[in-house]
């Protein structure tokens, strides 16, 4: 069980970045709400047709919380994906037609991440077309990271799109103490690597288990922040650490 309270946000040098995403919003509107309610700079991932979409995004939005498109797109394990799903039996004009009808039930998106997957995040051809429709509209991309074969952020990172991936699914096991250990896994992550991405979903134990641990993330020296905060300071890393590597280059 966690203990404790935290006094507020405590910015040092040694300060490492998290951004949770909460998958999965809009077709429980209590549950959604719930995790709304949720402290700190939460992302959340709303199913485009999901009965309570539309409602959920607003109400994330006023409440100054960052909304995601929760894209369905195939998978290897025969998960359905309902209405608007994005197959590779889709041609070009489908699949982007598909797109647009999503983003158009999500208000206030401001980028995409995957539902499922496992089998649309290996394909090059349908990654770029979708990578080129996230560019064209300002988008930022995370891949949830359903398998290990994606091709996804290396396109979007081509395609010079503002984009991350996944490193710690916090709930595939929604038992307390479980959460526990894979949110604490999240924050080894974040300290060894400065930034560290998170996912989970409103189940009643997840919301129960964050309820209480992100407020005592500051004395932990880690700092909550939307999706695209810790996108752009993984990309000035990025940038950082290829200038540097230049500069050793010249002066050799």
């Amino acid at each position: 069980m966690i203990i404790g309270l935290c006094t507020g946000p405590q910015v040092t040098a040694e300060m490492a970045y998290i951004a949770i995403i909460i998958d999965d919003i809009g077709n429980n509107k209590v549950r959604g709400e719930q995790a709304i309610q949720l402290p700190g700079s939460i992302t959340f991932a709303i199913l485009p047709y999901a009965p309570f979409a539309a409602l959920l995004s607003k109400n994330a939005h006023t409440l100054s919380k960052e909304v995601i498109i929760h894209l369905p797109m195939a998978n290897l394990t025969n998960q359905p994906l309902g209405p608007g799903g994005l197959t590779g039996n889709l041609n070009k004009q489908d699949f982007l037609g598909a797109m647009a009808a999503a983003i158009s039930m999500v208000p206030h998106a401001r980028g995409i991440n995957n539902h499922t997957g496992s089998y649309l995040t290996q394909q090059t051809e349908q990654m770029t077309w979708l990578m080129d429709e996230i560019k064209h509209r300002d988008f930022f991309f995370i891949d949830s990271r359903t398998t290990n074969k994606t091709v996804a952020q290396k396109i979007a990172r081509e395609k010079h799109i503002l984009s991350s991936s996944r490193d710690v699914f916090l709930d595939n096991k929604p038992a307390y103490e479980e959460i526990h250990l894979a949110f604490q896994k999240l924050i080894q992550v974040a300290k060894r690597k400065g930034t560290a991405i998170g996912i989970g979903h409103p189940y009643r134990s997840t919301i129960d288990y964050l309820q209480q641990a992100i407020p005592l993330l500051a004395v932990q020296d880690i700092q909550l922040l939307p999706a695209s905060n810790v996108l752009a300071l993984q990309q000035i890393r990025r940038q950082q650490i290829k200038r540097q590597q230049l500069a050793t280059i010249t002066s050799d």
